[in-house]
C-alpha cells in the first residue's frame, strides 16, 4: 500500500525510499532535453536510478538520446503494432486473429505500461521494456511472439500451397514380369 500512496504523491510512514525511484527516472527525463546528452553520457544510470537496465531503460533513452530519441522508440512500437495488425487482419481463421491480436496486445500493453511507469503515470510494478530491457526471458519471449507472428504472416501467404502435398513418392507398386 505505501507503494501506491507514494505515487499518489502522499508520504508513508517509515518508507522514505518508496519513491526513490520513479523520482531519478523523472528526472532521467528531464534531463534528457531536446537532443539529450550522447549515447553512453547519462549520469542517473550510474548513480541514481537503482535497475536503469530493466525497468527503467526508456529513462536511460531519454536522457541520453532526449526527446527524438523517446519518439523513436515511440515510432518503432507504433510500427510494430501497424505491422502485426497487417498480418492479423489479414487471416482468415479465428484462432489465427485472436493469438495475433492477443500478441499484439501483449507487447504493446507491456510497452505502454512500461513507459507509463517511468513517466510516473502508473506506480513501479517491474515490467520490462520489450526488445530492450536487460533480460533473457523478457526478450526470449517477445522474440517467440514475433515469430509466431512471422508464422501467421508465412500461412497466410501461401494458402494454396497447403492444399499441395509437398511430397512427391515414386511410383511404389511396378510390374513385375
Amino acid at each position: 500500500m505505501c507503494r501506491i500512496t507514494s505515487w499518489m504523491g502522499q508520504s508513508c510512514a517509515g518508507a522514505s525510499d518508496i519513491g526513490f525511484q520513479s523520482e531519478q527516472g523523472l528526472s532521467a527525463l528531464a534531463s534528457g532535453g531536446w537532443l539529450g546528452v550522447g549515447l553512453g553520457q547519462s549520469r542517473q544510470k550510474y548513480q541514481w536510478i537503482p535497475e536503469a537496465h530493466n525497468d527503467f531503460i526508456f529513462a536511460v533513452i531519454g536522457e541520453e538520446l532526449g526527446l527524438v530519441g523517446t519518439i523513436v522508440v515511440l515510432v518503432l512500437f507504433a510500427l510494430l503494432a501497424v505491422a502485426i495488425y497487417r498480418v492479423v487482419s489479414h487471416q482468415e481463421d479465428l484462432f489465427a486473429r485472436v493469438l495475433g491480436g492477443s500478441i499484439m496486445a501483449w507487447m504493446l500493453g507491456q510497452a505502454a505500461i512500461n513507459m507509463a511507469m517511468v513517466a510516473g503515470l502508473l506506480p513501479v510494478i517491474g515490467v520490462p521494456l520489450p526488445f530492450i530491457s536487460y533480460g533473457g526471458s523478457a526478450l526470449v519471449m517477445s522474440l517467440c511472439g514475433v515469430g509466431v507472428v512471422l508464422s501467421l504472416a508465412r500461412a497466410q501467404m501461401a494458402p494454396a500451397s497447403r492444399s499441395k502435398p509437398r511430397w512427391r513418392f515414386a511410383k511404389t507398386a511396378r510390374k513385375r514380369t
